[in-house]
């Protein structure tokens, strides 16, 4: 294939956002486990119901889905349990779940508990609902129910979304396919809050310069904690563990380097080492040339023996 017949850059990052997004079946999966845990619940715990938000509910969880973190809440009826300490009932429903999901633990120190389940996990909360979205969750520093409201954060994503022209979701997809790849050191939910955030004013071009842009800003930002806007009390932290941070801040460094350099070389016409440049910023992920005459043979309806005479006469 020369160099004039190498595909854009753009197709390559059309596949990328296609392949990031969850499948049916990987709905499905999330769901139905959903159900095993009420279903066993039911069985030990008066009533109650169970809510998925958060990158579930947004959309932003990506695919494979191996490795996502699904948030899951137990809601309890507020009759029942306001007037307890949040820690007596997390530790109640911590042992009822352990005994089922006995590779399930509660992070140390708050009323969470991690419940790995087939290839995800879900994070579980204690709470009580006050209004729609509106749910009383621990506060681990007083051991006191606090305010959360699940929609606030989504209302902003939905707006900001909707400016992108749907964008938005497609590039927090690739970013946290990107931390995937290069050591899952970034806390998921922070980097939506980032990303959301520096692209509030930005006007989005096209993927590659908007990651650029992602990147360049991100350096400077990520030694900082964000507000969740669900509760302003409540601070998400950038890192997975803390101590990474020398390490995030070099690949956020490299990143953008290697971002730079790929549109760059686009602008320069250098098709073929521009992808190479992403393919380093994705390695495993990154479309290759022949995924994209694949997709290209789809978008067009070509199937079967005219399909591959396709692929190798264009290889």
């Amino acid at each position: 294939m020369t160099k004039s017949e190498y595909p854009v850059v753009s197709n390559a990052f059309d596949l990328l956002a296609k392949s990031t997004r969850l499948s049916l079946g990987e709905y499905t999966s999330i769901t139905q486990s959903q159900a095993d845990i009420e279903q066993y619940l039911m069985q030990h715990i008066g009533t109650f119901s169970t809510v998925l938000y958060g990158a579930f509910s947004r959309k932003t969880i990506i695919s494979p889905l191996h490795g996502n973190v699904i948030d899951m809440l137990v809601l309890y009826r507020d009759i029942d349990v306001r007037n307890i300490y949040p820690s007596r009932i997390f530790s109640k429903l911590r042992d009822v779940l352990i005994e089922q999901y006995p590779e399930a633990y509660a992070i140390k120190d708050q009323s969470i508990l991690i419940l790995p389940v087939k290839s995800f996990q879900f994070r579980i909360h204690p709470a009580y609902p006050v209004s729609t979205h509106t749910y009383m969750l621990p506060d681990e520093k007083f051991n006191e129910w606090a305010k959360y409201d699940i929609n606030s954060y989504n209302e902003i994503f939905t707006r900001e979304n909707v400016r992108h022209k749907g964008k938005l979701m497609e590039i927090i997809r690739m970013i946290k396919t990107w931390n995937r790849v290069s050591g899952n050191l970034f806390n998921g939910y922070y980097l939506e809050l980032l990303v959301t955030e520096i692209l509030s004013s930005y006007e989005m071009s096209n993927h590659a310069e908007t990651l650029r842009h992602i990147f360049r800003a991100a350096v400077a930002e990520v030694v900082f904690q964000k507000h969740d806007p669900a509760n302003m009390e409540f601070q998400i932290e950038g890192l997975n563990n803390i101590d990474d941070l020398i390490k995030a801040m070099r690949l956020l460094q490299k990143s953008f380097a290697l971002a730079d350099e790929a549109v760059l070389l686009e602008h320069e016409g250098n098709t073929e080492d521009a992808l190479n440049s992403w393919h380093k910023l994705f390695p495993q992920v990154f479309p290759t040339p022949v995924d994209m005459l694949v997709g290209q043979a789809q978008r067009a309806g070509i199937k079967g023996a005219d399909a591959l005479r396709m692929i190798i006469t264009q290889k």
